[in-house]
């Protein structure tokens, strides 16, 4: 059980450190183009993946609930929702540093239990004092000198981690019909369309002399952050709870932090910290179970 835990803290750490790559295409590449060539690649680095796990199980009986969304159906569901999440993320770095990055969208685990009560999913005391910790972290951590709160890239970030939280939601409900490897290609593969057409309707320049000089954040995001970091998490989830298992995960917000101010220089005020702080308690609340306080009731049944 601990190799699978250590499975986990590496994925946190590769997912944690790509913040600093991905702020560092921003000085060379748009968000659009960084977007289509690093899902091209994280295509290429689960194929094999994808091929092994198809050669074990063609011949086994289908034991996914018959009657659900296609798998064309969800990955496109999922790759729209990780084209808007990816994307405002990308964009929002241009704007906020790496680590501030890492922090806000890891408000996606507190976001998810408010967006699950549609599906009947319990709300928990443990949630509610965990949304009102983020929000107040949120609000130290962004808060600007001037008096305003959110800068431009904090609030794309924002609504970046919403998108997160939609995807986390649609795989969710994905996996009764479909294996994760395979919406996992699907949702690439759907992401890397979306940003190769958006390329040219935003006028973003793509060319030789603009990969090279963007091919480490590129490569590193493609195949250590969507490759080896996704198969790591496939690895590690088997054999580990999920809520210890996000714990564990949702440390990455920590490593952007780390990664941020060991390479990038980036350091956070007293009230940055203070806030970051609160939302990483906040967000590590929300993930332990709790009493039950409302769910929603479902038609027919009181």
């Amino acid at each position: 059980m601990l190799k699978y835990r250590f499975y986990l803290l590496l994925t946190a750490l590769l997912w944690g450190s790509t913040f600093v790559f991905q702020r560092l295409s921003t000085n060379t590449m748009g968000a659009f183009s960084f977007g289509a060539l690093r899902f091209t690649l994280g295509v290429l680095a689960i194929s094999p993946l994808v091929y092994y796990h198809w050669k074990k199980t063609k011949n086994e009986p289908k034991e996914k609930h018959a009657g659900g969304p296609s798998l064309i159906l969800c990955s496109l569901a999922i790759g729209c929702a990780l084209f808007a999440g990816t994307t405002l993320q990308q964009v929002g770095l241009f704007y906020t540093t790496a680590g501030k990055s890492g922090f806000i969208t890891a408000l996606y685990i507190v976001i998810v239990p408010l967006l699950s009560l549609i599906y009947y999913q319990p709300l928990r005391v443990s949630h509610i004092i965990g949304i009102i910790l983020s929000v107040i972290g949120l609000y130290l951590f962004a808060f600007q000198g001037d008096g305003s709160w959110l800068n431009f890239g904090d609030a794309l970030t924002l609504i970046s981690a919403l998108c997160w939280s939609l995807q986390i939601i649609l795989i969710d409900r994905c996996l009764k019909y479909h294996s994760g490897i395979y919406l996992a290609i699907g949702q690439f593969s759907v992401c890397a369309i979306l940003s190769y057409i958006s390329i040219p309707i935003v006028g973003e320049t793509l060319n030789w002399h603009v990969i090279q000089a963007t091919a480490i954040p590129i490569l590193y995001a493609g195949i250590v952050s969507s490759g080896i970091a996704f198969t790591l998490q496939i690895i590690g989830q088997t054999r580990v709870p999920p809520t210890e298992g996000s714990m564990i995960m949702s440390l990455e917000m920590i490593f952007s932090g780390i990664f941020g101010y060991i390479f990038l220089g980036e350091v956070m005020s007293h009230r940055e910290l203070l806030g970051a702080s609160l939302m990483t308690l906040g967000i590590f609340i929300a993930q332990i179970p709790g009493q039950i306080v409302w769910v929603r009731k479902r038609l027919g049944k009181g």
